[in-house]
């Protein structure tokens, strides 16, 4: 399996659970290439209904999955997206009708509902988008904790393998390492970024989508922040972390820019947080699929791919259970053929802005 991620190692448990264990390689340490916020979203009520059924389903595993492995910062938080223009009012309550009836748990709140359940919003907000279900998790945690019980269940890790070269060796795949040599009979590709590279390697004709943004994190406040809204959180230490998702560059123009973006946007929403002081900001970038769908199945005889469509975490346990599922019974579970790397439509797309909800969760 290429990358150990938080997906590749949820997939890693998994199949080590089943007596599959597999060899997980990456580039760097354990981890893998986990980008973003030191919270990451576990989902997002503004998904849409079409992939929000599977991913409330993937997040409803995360306790249970939490109970196995031990804590990796898994909080059900709830989630609510603020409105404070008419045209994001009634958008919000277009969602709610839109997701309540696909039966997910949404519903939009009032202002003064909104006030009540979270205090610190600003007061000129016109209501909410609110679900109890949303939630976030410590994707470095997650990952380690995920790592440990899969090695413990037979796994083997190989880190810091450097560059890869991978070539097709008739019913066998080599992958030539700095200091290792191994062939195999099929390979998991468990993150956009080995996608990516495998792509430009073999010609898997897969293509993949860079998505990028800007973190900030403040000093330690006051418990100020109950749910999770658009763009912050608040971590347990009571730093506050902001993210501005769809951020374009790395210079130092870019990243100033980035950090007043996301800064005024927090303090419309939470104006408390205007003179909160601000101890980290570092930019992420995570390598996704090219579309509003995650990448799922066989990308050609031998070839495997989990590769989700945000940066997101909600799907590392559905996404795990899938390929198990492929590995042992040789068939995708029932609705997720939509997800095949080959359906119709998958074609290169220019890195392009996220939606400015909660980001980062690791590639």
């Amino acid at each position: 399996m290429l990358g150990a991620g938080p997906i590749g190692c949820a997939i890693a448990y998994v199949l080590a659970r089943k007596r599959l264990a597999p060899l997980v390689i990456d580039h760097g340490g354990p981890g893998g290439d986990i980008p973003g916020p030191p919270l990451a979203c576990v989902w997002d009520h503004a998904e849409s209904a079409e992939t929000g059924c599977f991913g409330l389903e993937s997040a409803d595993q995360f306790s249970h999955l939490q109970d196995q492995v031990g804590p990796m910062g898994y909080l059900r938080s709830g989630g609510m997206v603020p409105a404070r223009t008419d045209a994001e009012a009634e958008a919000g309550q277009a969602l709610a009708r839109t997701q309540a009836s696909a039966g997910l748990p949404v519903r939009w709140l009032s202002r003064e509902e909104a006030l009540q359940r979270e205090p610190a919003l600003a007061s000129d907000i016109l209501g909410a988008t609110y679900s109890p279900r949303d939630g976030v998790v410590n994707p470095s945690l997650m990952t380690r904790r995920l790592a440990a019980a899969a090695r413990r269940a037979g796994a083997t890790f190989l880190y810091h393998a450097g560059y890869v070269a991978v070539s097709d060796q008739a019913r066998l795949f080599s992958l030539r390492m700095a200091s290792e040599y191994v062939e195999v009979r099929r390979l998991v590709v468990a993150s956009g970024v080995w996608l990516s590279l495998l792509d430009r390697q073999i010609g898997l004709g897969v293509s993949t989508r860079t998505v990028e943004g800007h973190v900030i994190v403040t000093e330690p406040l006051p418990p100020l922040v109950r749910h999770r809204l658009p763009g912050i959180r608040q971590q347990s230490g009571g730093e506050v972390v902001l993210d501005d998702a769809g951020v374009r560059g790395r210079d130092c123009a870019v990243a100033t820019h980035a950090m007043h973006e996301a800064a005024s946007a927090a303090i419309r929403i939470v104006p408390a947080l205007r003179d909160a002081r601000i101890v980290h900001s570092w930019p992420w970038r995570a390598t996704v699929s090219p579309d509003s769908s995650p990448v799922l199945g066989k990308v050609e005889e031998g070839i495997f791919a989990a590769v989700p469509h945000t940066p997101e975490l909600t799907l590392a346990p559905l996404l795990a259970h899938a390929v198990a599922s492929i590995a042992v019974d040789g068939r995708v579970p029932d609705g997720l053929d939509a997800w095949n790397p080959r359906r119709v439509g998958i074609a290169p797309a220019a890195a392009g802005p996220l939606s400015r909800k909660d980001s980062p969760e690791g590639t």
